[in-house]
């Protein structure tokens, strides 16, 4: 079959590129064409190897560095832009340029913008797919998904561990597995070994929600049997998180085994970097992470790598597989405790991680 991934999203970074290059690989894997289908002069950050189509209607619009005001004006403008894409993108379909289309990062505004435009016809599959609905977002997503309906070939897929969606009597609707993130250029070693000193890595996007001050207090505070290095890597997409994070990386740069990356990881070095750690450390402690699957926790799964945690970020996981621990991020006290207590008795934890991740790179509900 021929494929088209319609991606109209600007990453500066982050699981999206991932993500992208996940669906090629797989979709080439099972003997599919595939292309994209992007807006002009559209930024790719990594070259997936496949055809490049542009669909009229205007260039992609970022939010990244506007004010609130400019923001809701460019919302308003990239959902008039998204109707043409998806018009276009009908054109081709109708035209017998690929068997189905797959938009890979949508929200419920994409079928409301899907219900305003050509693209509901479409006489081919279309594959919507979302990576969580929190509860917020539940019952507007529940109205447009129901708009849907009469439109036979509009699929729609959620990526959740969780089946919150039981009742909602969506007949065009699937809830499908996250996937495993996996190095493509190294390879990956699935035993666990350490040459001190342990070095544990905070990777992403950063954004101020993540609690990066608590958890850097809690490092410094804590007190090691093991000698520890700790690697914070921040790709920012707003100028008040970017000032956020170079005013931390001066704050603490006294502390010589605190290493900051003010930088986006790509490709290889993003392989290279998750790679070169012993810990993947998560404390982000927000609510959503219940409900939006973690990028960063699969690819510590398919990196083959310990984690540290925040309750709050797909809980079945760690209740499944003994991949590492959690953190409770309601007092610096316990939190440091916690990661004592996890650097300390890393070493005896080993053979239980790597039984437990390799188990974790089959994962099944």
């Amino acid at each position: 079959m021929r494929i088209a991934i319609l991606e109209s999203i600007i990453m500066p970074a982050g699981h999206e590129v991932e993500f992208d290059r996940i669906l090629v690989d797989e979709l080439q894997k099972q003997g599919h064409k595939t292309c994209f289908y992007v807006p002009e002069y559209f930024p790719f950050k990594v070259d997936y190897g496949v055809d490049i189509e542009y669909l009229e209607g205007g260039e992609a619009v970022t939010y990244a560095g506007v004010g609130r005001l400019k923001k809701i004006l460019l919302s308003i403008l990239r959902e008039k832009r998204r109707i043409a894409w998806f018009d276009a993108a009908y054109a081709k379909a109708k035209a017998g340029k690929c068997d189905a289309i797959i938009i890979p990062t949508a929200t419920y505004r994409y079928l409301r913008t899907l219900c305003n435009s050509k693209l509901k016809h479409s006489p081919i599959p279309i594959y919507f797919v979302f990576h969580g609905i929190n509860p917020q977002e539940k019952n507007n997503f529940i109205k447009q998904a129901s708009k849907c309906l009469p439109y036979k070939n509009i699929n729609l897929r959620i990526i959740t561990l969780r089946n919150d969606f039981a009742n909602s009597g969506l007949e065009n609707l699937q809830l499908i597995m996250p996937p495993v993130f996996k190095p493509q250029n190294l390879i990956v070693e699935k035993d666990i070994k350490i040459v001190l000193p342990l070095k544990i890595g905070f990777f992403g996007q950063f954004r101020r929600e993540k609690n990066l001050v608590f958890f850097l207090d809690a490092f410094v505070r804590a007190h090691f049997n093991i000698p520890v290095e700790l690697i914070i890597q921040g790709a920012t997409a707003k100028p008040e998180d970017a000032e956020a994070f170079v005013s931390y990386a001066k704050e603490y740069e006294k502390y010589k085994n605190i290493i900051f990356w003010h930088k986006n990881l790509i490709g290889a070095d993003w392989q290279k970097a998750l790679l070169g750690v012993d810990v993947i450390i998560m404390p982000y402690a927000a609510e959503r992470y219940r409900y939006h699957w973690s990028a960063m926790l699969f690819n510590a799964i398919g990196f083959y790598k310990p984690v540290l945690i925040s309750p709050e970020i797909n809980p079945e996981v760690l209740f499944k597989y003994k991949i590492g621990a959690t953190v409770q991020m309601d007092s610096e006290q316990k939190f440091t405790h916690q990661l004592e207590e996890f650097v300390n008795n890393f070493t005896n934890n080993i053979g239980q991680y790597r039984e437990n991740l390799i188990l974790a790179n089959k994962y099944k509900r």
